[in-house]
């Protein structure tokens, strides 16, 4: 069940933070332990479906497989990917922050509540959407693109002062 969406389908966007503006840099906090234990279990999932973790070309290999089956189905066959976006965009974000030393937060912003990265010494300057990264190439239909993905984004992100 994905705990992190800027809006749904299912009701109102999460509160935003008050006086918040799309200028205004989101409002960061700590995830709690649940949130935690919650990223630790989706990504631990994917072992299970025989993706190696910490491999993010083997991570990139599962997303691709996943993302060309889905696609070879009839669009009203297709179903709903976000829980397989959340498995491999959090597998992903760790990927990310095994390499930069980010570390998982909450954002709060005029969109609403989700899940992110960012650097804790340095406050709004580092701020990730793993998830998102994902969900936006999965939307563009976009294959073999993860590892490159990752590693420039790992590169972009230590040259941050």
């Amino acid at each position: 069940m994905p705990w992190f969406r800027k809006s749904s389908a299912e009701g109102p966007a999460p509160e935003a933070t008050p006086g918040a503006t799309e200028t205004t840099p989101p409002a960061v906090e700590r995830l709690t332990e649940d949130e935690v234990e919650w990223v630790r279990a989706t990504i631990a999932e994917l072992a299970e479906q025989g993706v190696r973790l910490g491999d993010i070309d083997d991570l990139g290999r599962h997303y691709d497989e996943l993302l060309e089956g889905w696609l070879r189905l009839r669009e009203a066959d297709r179903p709903e990917p976000s829980g397989v976006l959340d498995q491999i965009g959090l597998a992903f974000g760790q990927h990310l922050a095994d390499h930069t030393g980010l570390e998982w937060c909450v954002a709060t912003d005029a969109q609403g509540v989700t899940i992110a990265l960012h650097r804790p010494r340095t406050p709004g300057r580092v701020l990730l959407f793993p998830v998102d990264m994902v969900s936006k190439r999965w939307a563009a239909q976009e294959t073999r693109v993860l590892p490159a993905l990752a590693r420039a984004t790992i590169d972009a992100v230590l040259q941050i002062p």
